[in-house]
C-alpha cells in the first residue's frame, strides 16, 4: 500500500523534487521534431538532423533542473540492448562478417543514442490534456503550413525545398523526396512546408487526427488535420489511422467501437468525395493499390523488398538471426536488387532480433493513461512499418514523447496504467 501512494517512486531514479509540469521541454522537443527536420550537423560522413543532439541536450538539461527523471525498467531495456548489440559487434569483429562491408561506428553511435532518449520520463505526472494540448498546437502549426504551402502553387508560389534559399552547410534535405507530383496537373503534394516527405506530413497529420478524436474533438483543429492529411495524399498515414481504429476497439470498449466506426466512415466518405470531385486522383491511387506486386515502384520498394533482403541474408547466412551484420551494413549489402529497409528489418539485419525484440519493448513499456495507451499501437506502426526510422530523431523523440517520456494524469484522476 506504501508503494501505491508514492507512484514517482515506482519507475524513478534521480529528480525526486520535480519542478513542476515540463512544459518547455515538450514544446521544445516538439519545435525540434517538427520544424528542424530539415536542418543538420555532420556526424561522420552523413548530415543528421540537428534535432537529435538537441534533443538529447534538452533532456539533460530538463534532468539537471529535476523535471525529468529515468524510467527504471526500460533503462534494464536499454541495458541489454547495449549488451545484445555489443555482443553482436564483437562476434563480427571476430572475423566472421558474412559481407563484405564494413561496420559504421557513426551509425552505431547514432543508434544507440537516439534510443537511449526513451529511458527518460517526466519526474512528476503531467495533466493530460495540458500536455496534449500543447502537441496538438504544435502539430495545428504544421497543417497550417502544409495548407497554405499546397494552395500557395495556384498563385504561382512553390516552395518544397529550403536549400535554394539556405546555406547547404545546414541543410539535411539530401535523400528525401521532397517534391512528388499530387496527380493533377503541375501541382505537388504538401510536405508542410517544415517536414522531409509528403509521407512524414501523413503521418504526422494521423497522429494529430488520433489525439484530437482521443482528447478534444475542436472542429477547427479536426478539419486542418484533415485537409492537411489529404494534401499530402500519402498512404502511409493510413496505416497509422488503421491502427487507432484496432487499438480504440480494442482499448476503450464500446466507446472505442464507436470512435473506431465513425472513423472509417469518415474516411471513407473523403474517399468517395475525391472520386467524385477528381476522378484523376482516385485512378492514380488505385493504380498504386497494384504496386505491392510491381517491382522498382515505390510501394514495392518500401514494403516488399525489405523482406527480400533479410530473407535472402538469412539464408545466406542464419547466425544473422542472433548477432546480425553489423551496424551500418544493412543498406550496402551486394545483392541482385535494388531494395529498401524499414526499422525492424535494418535493425534485426544489423543487430539480430533478440535486440529488435528490446528496441520494440522499449517503446512498449510505461505507465500511461487509458487514452494514451491508445496512442501505442499507431504510434508503432509509424515506427516500425512506415519507414526507416530508427535513426531519425524528430520520428523516434516524437513518437517515445508520447508514449514513452510522458508520464500523464487521466482527467478522472485515476492513476496511470501499468508499465
Amino acid at each position: 500500500m506504501r508503494a501505491a501512494n508514492a507512484p514517482g517512486r515506482q519507475a524513478r531514479l534521480v529528480g525526486i523534487h520535480a519542478a513542476g509540469p515540463p512544459v518547455f521541454f515538450v514544446s521544445a522537443i516538439m519545435a525540434c521534431c517538427l520544424f528542424l527536420q530539415r536542418f543538420g550537423i555532420p556526424f561522420g560522413d552523413q548530415m543528421i538532423p540537428f534535432a537529435g543532439p538537441a534533443g538529447l541536450a534538452l533532456a539533460a538539461l530538463a534532468v539537471l533542473q529535476n523535471r525529468l527523471s529515468f524510467s527504471r525498467p526500460r533503462l534494464i531495456l536499454f541495458a541489454l540492448l547495449l549488451f545484445l548489440v555489443a555482443l553482436g559487434e564483437a562476434y563480427i569483429a571476430g572475423g566472421v562478417a558474412p559481407f563484405s562491408t564494413s561496420i559504421s561506428t557513426p551509425s552505431l553511435a547514432q543508434f544507440l543514442g537516439l534510443t537511449f532518449f526513451t529511458v527518460f520520463e517526466f519526474a512528476e505526472p503531467m495533466d493530460e490534456a495540458q500536455f496534449f494540448a500543447i502537441v496538438s498546437r504544435f502539430f495545428l502549426i504544421v497543417a497550417f503550413a502544409g495548407a497554405a504551402q499546397f494552395f500557395a502553387q495556384f498563385v504561382g508560389v512553390k516552395i518544397f525545398t529550403l536549400a535554394q534559399y539556405l546555406p547547404g552547410s545546414v541543410m539535411a534535405e539530401q535523400g528525401w523526396n521532397l517534391q512528388i507530383p499530387f496527380g493533377i496537373g503541375e501541382l505537388y503534394k504538401s510536405n508542410g512546408f517544415f517536414l522531409v516527405e509528403p509521407s512524414v506530413m501523413s503521418q504526422f497529420m494521423a497522429l494529430a487526427i488520433i489525439i484530437e478524436i482521443l482528447y478534444f474533438r475542436r472542429t477547427l483543429y479536426l478539419c486542418m488535420f484533415l485537409l492537411s492529411f489529404v494534401l499530402a495524399f500519402s498512404g502511409t498515414g493510413g496505416f497509422v489511422l488503421f491502427g487507432f481504429v484496432l487499438a480504440s476497439a480494442a482499448r476503450l470498449g464500446v466507446r472505442g467501437v464507436v470512435t473506431a466506426v465513425l472513423l472509417l466512415v469518415l474516411i471513407a466518405g473523403m474517399a468517395g468525395a475525391v472520386m467524385v470531385v477528381a476522378p484523376d486522383i482516385a485512378a492514380m491511387a488505385q493504380g498504386r493499390m497494384g504496386e505491392f506486386n510491381t517491382p522498382g515502384t515505390s510501394g514495392h520498394m518500401r514494403f516488399v523488398t525489405p523482406f527480400w533482403m533479410i530473407s535472402d541474408v538469412l539464408r545466406r547466412y542464419p547466425m544473422t538471426a542472433l548477432f546480425g551484420t553489423g551496424a551500418g551494413t544493412s543498406e550496402h549489402l551486394s545483392l541482385p536488387y535494388d531494395y529498401d529497409t524499414n526499422t525492424p528489418v535494418k535493425i534485426g539485419t544489423e543487430f539480430g532480433f533478440p535486440a529488435l525484440a528490446v528496441y520494440v519493448c522499449l517503446f512498449a513499456v510505461g505507465r500511461r493513461t487509458p487514452r494514451q495507451g491508445v496512442l501505442v499501437l499507431p504510434a508503432l506502426i509509424l515506427l516500425l512499418i512506415t519507414g526507416s526510422y530508427q535513426q531519425f530523431a524528430p520520428v523516434v523523440f516524437l513518437v517515445a514523447l508520447l508514449v514513452c517520456t510522458a508520464w500523464l494524469k487521466p482527467a478522472d484522476g485515476a492513476p496511470p496504467a501499468g508499465r
